[in-house]
């Protein structure tokens, strides 16, 4: 696959050239530099014949695609259900969502329009907080059960604000409209129920109101109704019509107060518009407006629409100081639309169907990245030659077992002179032998460690160390292989790079077999052994995730290292196992679970089987399993965070990494304590404060019961074996952190209002391909992974928080 393709689009967009939707949607087509279609009406564009595969991405109000909702989303369909029959992506730019403040029956049918054309779009994207709040509630459907969910819901769900760049001077010649100087001016199509009847009942003595811009067909009435209105309270309303570019910064300059009264807007082209010519609106205060003001202090200024008089004043005060309404001469409110453009080409690239990306290396090989956990998705595909394997056999003192394993594996289908056998010795007192490989063609080593104690990981390690092949295959002593074996396990990790493959242990009374017995079992020739129990904990962890199909953070349970396979690059950048691991088990879960956190694909290869020579763990005697048990759940607490094993409580490696990075020290503490709400597992880090603020922020914050707050940066093996990191830019109340986790675990990461929440294992795997495809890693990640911002947690006014410390040191001033 093409890289370039991920973020291809043909832009669609449907409507009049001066409309504020049309315009933004223009803007994006070009700064994209993707192609462009444009029709007044659906029916304009009704001929065009994307190609299938590709990706077409177009606005949507119901305003522009019919006189009423059900009419707009019956032209909607009409229009896009062909190109979804031929295979073709849909990605939509959603405006003027239903807010369920209007009039009830207008508001349902609003919400089953644009209910529809959610359904139908693999990508969305809206431009504020509070717009993609307003999302949230049309993909969970009605309370009452007469809505029924979205689902699975559009891939790519993005929060990208309009774009601002600071207009240049009026150019030479432009003549702004007569009656601006001194008056109030509101700029945009003239609507019902935007607020014009309230900003001219405010208006001061003397004062009069211009409307820049005309009203949408159906309300061409509506001028003269609020001319009346004006009349009758002693003011004149001008009506321009549409303001020409050329003329649109004079008109902007040249107004006395800007004002954009409509209180129920979710995301304003007109706010961004008077932003664009230096200019500071007055806005009546909605969570929209909060939004902008916490996005960027001092780009508007607030209003309480509900009391009598406040409209007036603000007027009142504008017209006698006019610094009030006009921003600093370098002030740009972000985003940019150089980021504007690089959002939608991230969007673009988490919209198409999941699907592997493969690129030539260059040696000449393939190798492939796969989304997600998507590891069927190289069903059938082979690898161009076998790879070359190394076998690692960590061995102490047992002969006939170690017999029996090279014996199955100089029958193996694979390749042998592509087979290397490394035979661990854990301090035994005689060396292992290897004889029974002579003549087989597999080439193999004995490594050795002075015995210490049990020590698996450690010996594991040094086979490691020394293997020659591609990819490692982990293997007991005592685990017999059947003759595809290899093949079967290596597989996946010959074609991808991330992909950590567990075969299927069965188990088998094989005490006293010899390696030729052995051999004529496996190749049909002589008797089976007695077949025993096979674990079932693993069989129903297997069924449940259909395979390891769909991986969670406790998929690492169903992973044993007596059959494992992994590539060796891999398992080397990861540190390959803990060594500091001694006794039975434990060891290999700790190494999937830093595997996974580091983005490795997890796959069950059923069909790769192995015999263990006696019965499962749970059929041993009850004493040994209890002993073993409990000190391998103590040492895996320690050092593997998941929150469900651990059973609660604090620990130095926490399954969340907060990052708190802003400085102010009670919104610092506050958020951090709402951050511990229910006990969760999660540790936060203090990574903008000085070093002073810090030390008595980490001090208070002990007093207060919460040693997890800590002084940053991060430690690095916290860092390692985080399931997540998030990041505050902004105090935030924030509420069920492991409910959080597991929706990006789910749908990827989530850009949130005050930061971001990122998976451990999106981001490690992200920049590995990104440096391998020289691409943005944010866009290799929406790729790789999709993408669902969120509206919460929200951004927090600091008393909101502030009030609920019981002591901070002392009272903030003002309390």
């Amino acid at each position: 696959m093409n890289p370039t393709a991920w973020t291809d689009a043909t832009h669609v967009v449907v409507g009049p050239d001066e409309h504020g939707v049309v315009r933004h949607a223009v803007q994006v087509a070009r700064a994209c530099g993707h192609r462009l279609a444009r029709g007044t009406t659906a029916a304009d564009i009704a001929d065009l014949r994307p190609e299938t595969g590709t990706l077409v991405h177009l606005p949507f109000t119901d305003r522009l695609f019919g006189d009423l909702a059900p009419n707009s989303a019956a032209a909607f369909a009409a229009l896009v259900d062909p190109w979804r029959e031929r295979g073709v992506a849909l990605s939509v730019t959603l405006h003027d969502l239903p807010d369920g403040t209007g009039d009830p029956g207008r508001d349902r049918r609003r919400r089953s329009a644009y209910r529809e054309v959610v359904r139908r779009a693999d990508g969305v994207v809206v431009n504020s907080w509070r717009e993609l709040a307003l999302l949230d509630t049309l993909l969970a459907g009605a309370p009452d059960g007469t809505e029924e969910p979205v689902q699975p819901g559009p891939r790519s769900i993005r929060c990208i604000p309009l774009p601002m760049e600071r207009a240049g001077d009026p150019a030479d010649g432009a003549a702004p409209p007569d009656g601006l100087a001194g008056a109030v001016a509101v700029l945009g199509f003239v609507f019902p129920d935007r607020g014009y009847e309230h900003t001219i009942d405010e208006l001061p003595p003397g004062v009069d109101l211009v409307a820049l811009g005309r009203p949408p067909a159906g309300h061409e009435d509506l001028p003269a109704a609020l001319g009346e209105r004006a009349a009758a309270a002693g003011h004149r309303l001008q009506v321009t019509g549409f303001v020409p570019d050329r003329d649109l910064a004079a008109a902007l300059a040249a107004a006395a107060v800007p004002v954009a009264p409509n209180r129920r807007v979710a995301a304003s082209a007109s706010i961004s518009t008077w932003n664009a010519h230096g200019r500071r609106p007055l806005v009546p205060d909605s969570p929209y407006a909060r939004e902008l003001e916490q996005r960027t202090p001092g780009c508007v200024r607030l209003y309480d629409a509900d009391r009598p008089g406040a409209l007036r004043a603000e007027i009142a005060a504008a017209l006698a100081d006019p610094a009030r309404t006009r921003l600093p001469a370098d002030a740009v409110p972000p985003p940019s639309t150089v980021e504007v453009t690089a959002f939608y080409h991230r969007h673009f690239a988490g919209c198409a169907a999941p699907a592997p990306v493969t690129v030539t290396t260059t040696g000449g090989a393939s190798v492939t990245a796969l989304p997600g956990n998507r590891w069927d998705l190289l069903a059938g595909v082979e690898p161009v030659e076998p790879p070359t394997v190394s076998v690692v056999v960590p061995y102490f003192q047992a002969q006939a077992g170690l017999d029996q394993v090279l014996a199955a594996l100089t029958v193996t289908t694979h390749p042998r002179t592509r087979v290397q056998v490394v035979v661990a010795d854990d301090g035994s007192d005689r060396p292992p032998s290897l004889d029974v490989l002579d003549g087989s063609g597999i080439s193999g080593r004995v490594v050795r460690q002075d015995r210490d104690g049990f020590r698996a990981a450690a010996a594991r390690n040094r086979g490691a160390a020394a293997a020659d092949g591609e990819i490692l295959v982990f293997l007991d002593g005592d685990t017999v292989p059947e003759p595809d074996y290899l093949t079967r396990l290596t597989r996946l990790p010959a074609l991808c790079p991330d992909a950590l493959t567990v075969g299927r242990r069965r188990h088998a009374d094989l005490d006293g077999w010899t390696p030729a017995a052995i051999t004529d079992w496996l190749l049909g020739l002589g008797p089976a052994p007695r077949e025993l129990t096979e674990p079932q904990w693993l069989l129903d962890l297997y069924a449940a995730s259909a395979d390891l199909r769909h991986v969670d953070r406790r998929s690492y349970r169903a992973v044993i290292s007596a059959v494992l396979a992994v590539p060796r690059d891999l398992f080397r950048a990861i540190g390959g196992f803990d060594e500091s691991f001694r006794g039975y088990g434990g060891e290999d879960w700790e190494l999937t679970h830093r595997a996974y956190t580091a983005g490795a694909v997890l796959a069950h290869v059923r069909d790769a089987v192995a015999w263990h020579d006696g019965p499962d763990w749970a059929d041993r005697p009850e004493p040994d399993r209890r002993a073993a048990k409990n000190a391998e759940t103590l040492v895996l607490a320690e050092r593997l965070p998941d929150p469900e094993a651990r059973g609660g409580g604090q620990w130095a490696r926490p399954a969340v990494v907060v990052e708190l990075a802003f400085s102010d020290p009670v919104e610092v503490l506050a958020t951090a304590r709402a951050a511990f709400a229910g006990d969760a597992d999660v540790g936060v880090w203090l990574v903008a404060m000085d070093e002073a603020s810090i030390q008595a922020a980490v001090e208070t914050a002990g007093r207060l019961g919460d040693p997890r707050v800590q002084a940053g940066p991060v430690p690095a093996d916290v860092a390692a074996s985080a399931l997540a990191v998030l990041t505050l830019h902004a105090p935030a109340r924030i509420t069920g952190v492991m409910d959080l986790l597991d929706r990006a675990y789910r749908e990827g990461p989530l850009q949130l209002p005050t930061g971001r929440l990122v998976p451990a294992r999106a981001q490690a795997r992200s920049r590995r391909w990104a440096d391998r495809l020289a691409l943005d890693v944010e866009l290799v990640t929406a790729r790789l992974f999709g993408g669902r911002d969120r509206p919460d947690p929200r951004p927090t006014r600091p008393v909101d928080l502030a009030h609920e410390l019981k002591y901070v040191g002392q009272e903030p001033a003002g309390r």
